[in-house]
């Protein structure tokens, strides 16, 4: 997998994300998944879908400029930088990480099975 191919699976991510496409999030999704949110918190797919769907977290953009990926023969491992525009708990956010997303080769498929953000410091 390029640069590119990886590129394009993180912007669908995105935009299921901020088309509150959940579903199709879901189905990208391994069912192993662990988010690991730049604050530390931690979720699997069900406790992330249920954040989702309540309207916990309500993404408005989100950018994921991939500069590095390493193909693991199963597993692809994806880095770069994560801009993100939100509200989490009603209250506006900015987010601006270091990324880490993990996918899985799946009968000739990508799962996204994890992710890790981790803030930039001023």
């Amino acid at each position: 997998m390029t640069n590119s191919d990886m590129q394009d699976m993180e912007n669908q991510r995105a935009s299921y994300l901020i088309n509150k496409e959940y579903n199709k999030f879901a189905a990208l999704c391994d069912p192993d998944l662990r988010y690991v949110h730049s604050n530390g918190d931690i979720d699997d797919l069900s406790s992330y879908l249920q954040k989702l769907q309540s309207g916990f977290y309500n993404y408005q953009e989100m950018t994921y400029t991939v500069d590095n990926v390493i193909d693991m023969q199963s597993y692809i491992l994806v880095t770069g930088e994560l801009h993100i525009e939100l509200t989490i708990d009603d209250q506006p956010r900015s987010l601006q990480n270091r990324a880490l997303s993990l996918w899985k080769k799946e009968q000739g498929r990508l799962k996204f099975l994890m992710y890790q953000g981790t803030p930039v410091s001023d």
